[in-house]
């Protein structure tokens, strides 16, 4: 069984089943019914383009392909289709392999694995599909009605048959001008070295009937079915031969049953485009979501288990997974529900000695790209320990929806506050300049009787801030939201007495002595 985004849905229907009957490839299809449970372990691949980085769709087809091998004790093998050269994208090979080692979702066969079913680079099976080609064309000369053939139509007539088409409002076809050459004229082509590609003859039967897993029977008539070209001018192959050749010599299990999977689609019903940027995965790894949210959210675009579950560790997914649980509809990309699932999974891992581990892991990186140059100026680089780091998680956690936002929304952990934002000076301006002076004089005298664990020690702390309330006759909520604005210059945040807390003995008494110089100035 091969699962394919839907959008290469008429792929497998260009003839590649002439090809399976011409090579003579068996493949054994009744080990899966859609609906029946699987009863033997199935080889299944996945084989993307190295066009660009993986994708959600991308990863969405990876996932369900891992978790069917592993939920079938199978094989999961990843298969790089790289014969479009124009279209190949350098570092995008890394890029897959890097997306692919983030979310665990380790392959057993492919590139850097010693396999009998390698190589696993198309490029480097060029002469495998040339062989096969070549077969094709024998078979041509032996059988009348055939199955390929070469053409040396030249790119000015094919576009010239193009616009002819387009004129008369009909499909878009090759003309078939090649078809029947004489065999002496193909010799005397090929002799002269005139560049010339390889065709499938289409077979007319009327309607060709395709039975996917996912959306049942498919139909298409065989006057939208083209004479594809299977072997490029440059000797590179299509994905019409590749694919097939490929899974048959890597023994794919269950060609030609294929399952496509819904398309993914923005909110308002447009399709998802894999070239813009912000639905790389990539993009999602450098924003700090974690990989079992990112897993757990494509999961369920298109997957409808039954339960009413919604959070999934991938071990759980594998024993949930069933290919006839895959719906029909597109699925819409809801970021906020990303998000959810994301806080979901990192208060998970918050509650665990290792998922913190894992979470400081994650989080060190983004603060050391945002602030590490700051920290080292200023002789602070302890800030990017991972003790510290952890009780900054601690302290924040339940606040944000990925760990991007401690960087983005949380810098006074690690650099002094931003006084100057507009934020900020708005936020200043509520509170009232003599209200702060007032409180900071106030905080700063009770503070000088507190030794260093009392300083870092919450109900000290709660304590003090009773006090001050009390001396200064100000409302405790008022001097809470002074205190936010002396050590974070921010409204929003984590409770102010554990911020404190976080922040350490050190770093508050610098910040105890306030206003700073731009209130005391005014």
């Amino acid at each position: 069984m091969i699962l394919l985004n839907c959008e290469n849905l008429l792929k497998p229907l260009k003839n590649p089943l002439h090809i399976v009957q011409v090579l003579g490839l068996r493949f054994q299809t009744k080990c899966y019914i859609h609906g029946i449970n699987i009863n033997k372990p199935v080889r299944v691949r996945f084989a993307p383009s190295p066009t660009g980085s993986l994708h959600l769709g991308g990863l969405r087809t990876a996932l369900f392909n891992y978790l069917l091998a592993r939920k079938t004790g199978g094989s999961f093998v990843l298969r790089i289709e790289d014969t479009d050269r124009k279209r190949h994208v350098p570092g995008a090979v890394e890029s897959i392999l890097t997306t692919l080692r983030w979310a665990s979702l380790d392959f057993d066969e492919g590139p850097g694995k010693d396999s009998p079913h390698g190589p696993f680079y198309q490029s480097e099976r060029t002469e495998l599909y040339r062989d096969y080609a070549a077969r094709l064309i024998k078979v041509l000369i032996k059988n009348a009605e055939g199955f390929a053939y070469r053409c040396f139509c030249t790119s000015e007539r094919l576009k010239k048959v193009r616009e002819i088409a387009q004129i008369s409002g009909t499909n878009v076809l090759y003309d078939r001008h090649c078809l029947s050459l004489d065999m002496a004229v193909i010799e005397e082509n090929l002799a002269n070295g005139i560049p010339h590609t390889i065709r499938l003859k289409a077979v007319p039967e009327g309607v060709i009937k395709v039975n996917d897993l996912v959306y049942g029977s498919i139909e298409v008539s065989d006057k939208n079915i083209d004479d594809a070209i299977i072997l490029k001018s440059d000797g590179y192959p299509t994905y019409h031969l590749a694919s097939v050749v490929d899974d048959h010599l890597m023994k794919i299990t269950h060609p030609p049953q294929f399952a496509h999977l819904p398309l993914l689609v923005n909110l308002d019903k447009t399709k998802l485009s894999k070239r813009s940027g912000d639905v790389s995965v990539e993009n999602f790894m450098r924003n700090g979501y974690l990989p079992e949210a990112i897993l757990n959210f494509v999961a369920c675009l298109g997957w409808c288990p039954d339960t009413d579950k919604e959070i999934f560790t991938l071990k759980e997914l594998i024993l949930e997974f069933s290919p006839d649980q895959i719906g029909h509809s597109s699925a819409s990309v809801l970021i906020s529900k990303l998000d959810w699932l994301n806080k979901a999974h990192m208060k998970r891992k918050i509650e665990s000695t290792e998922g913190l581990k894992e979470l400081v892991k994650i989080l060190k990186p983004l603060i050391q790209e945002k602030f590490s140059e700051e920290l080292v100026t200023r002789g602070e680089k302890s800030k990017l320990d991972d003790e510290y780091l952890s009780k900054v998680i601690l302290t924040i956690g339940d606040r944000i929806r990925k760990l991007s936002d401690i960087s983005e929304l949380c810098g006074y952990f690690f650099i002094s506050p931003d006084y100057d934002s507009s934020d900020s000076l708005a936020f200043r301006v509520k509170i009232g300049e003599d209200n702060l002076k007032i409180i900071s004089k106030a905080v700063a005298y009770y503070l000088k009787d507190l030794n260093t664990h009392e300083r870092n020690n919450l109900e000290s702390l709660k304590l003090c801030i009773d006090n001050v309330a009390k001396e200064t006759g100000k409302t405790r909520d008022k001097v809470l939201m002074s205190l936010r604005y002396i050590i974070t210059g921010t409204k929003v945040g984590a409770g102010v007495v554990e911020t404190m807390c976080t922040l350490g003995d050190k770093i508050y008494m610098e910040l105890a002595p306030f206003p700073p110089p731009t209130l005391e100035n005014n």
